[in-house]
């Protein structure tokens, strides 16, 4: 690169904006607010340049200003654009990285699946252990009512909508295990909303157990489950409850979290 590229590119540098963005960079999750005088030591800036940057953004709506403490926080616009941003990501490049550490936090297989209709879709899959008699790519399809991941979204549909999907189709079993009653199925749904999980034991496949959660978007709305699956062998009655439940929970709150829901959101 010659001096004279050099110089040029630094000719489209607008340096004010440069400097706003340096100072909304300054906020993260060890820094939710900030002072004036503290955004000025953080981004280098004289106190006097940092306000006028700070009121600049403040006015745009950027930032926002406690009455009171007179620190800063990020406003509506940071979060308008991140939740842009993730939604063109996708749900699964945001939810990825969560997968795979929850597959070698459980060293079980670990899935991301969306409903459609009364079938859930699998949009993603970290394998670990060998899946009994279940093979299962992206793309893949299983009925929702046989599924963790299934009963973990129905069980959050508004109850109008649900009852609508359940009259659509009969509930046609996968296994001796498996829920064909609407009324049951209904007590079940009830049981996942208490709980905050859900589990499927050889419902959808003999030697297969496994626990689901949903995940929420920044409007609070469930749009994805996540689950960890794995044979009988491996994952008993009481590790399914006590271990990988929470597991699987925290999992899916820190995705959800990701795609920029909170406690408020819902």
């Amino acid at each position: 690169m010659t001096e004279a590229t050099t110089a040029t590119e630094r000719s489209y540098r607008v340096e004010a904006l440069a400097r706003g963005l340096s100072v909304l960079s300054q906020f993260g999750q060890s820094s939710v607010e900030l002072s004036l005088t503290e955004i000025a030591v953080a981004t280098g800036l004289s106190k006097s340049t940092a306000f006028r940057l700070v009121r600049t953004l403040e006015e745009a709506g950027y930032l926002l200003r406690h009455a009171e403490s007179q620190r800063y926080r990020p406003g509506l616009k940071v979060l308008e654009l991140g939740f842009t941003a993730l939604s063109s990501l996708g749900i699964r490049d945001v939810a990825r990285p969560f997968l795979e550490l929850l597959s070698r936090e459980t060293g079980e297989t670990v899935s991301l699946s969306l409903l459609d209709g009364l079938d859930v879709v699998y949009i993603d899959r970290v394998r670990n252990r060998s899946i009994v008699g279940v093979v299962l790519g992206l793309g893949s399809r299983i009925p929702a009512h046989c599924g963790s991941m299934g009963k973990a979204m129905l069980a959050h549909l508004p109850a109008a909508e649900l009852a609508a999907r359940l009259d659509a189709a009969p509930l046609a079993p996968c296994t001796r295990h498996s829920i064909v009653d609407p009324a049951e199925l209904e007590q079940e749904l009830e049981r996942v909303r208490r709980r905050g999980y859900a589990v499927n034991d050889e419902e959808l496949e003999i030697g297969l157990r496994a626990v689901a959660a949903p995940i929420r978007d920044h409007n609070g709305q469930v749009v994805a489950a996540t689950n960890a699956t794995g044979s009988v062998r491996t994952i008993s009655s009481a590790r399914l409850v006590n271990e990988l439940a929470p597991q699987v929970r925290s999992a899916a709150d820190r995705i959800s979290r990701a795609m920029g829901f909170s406690a408020t959101s819902g």
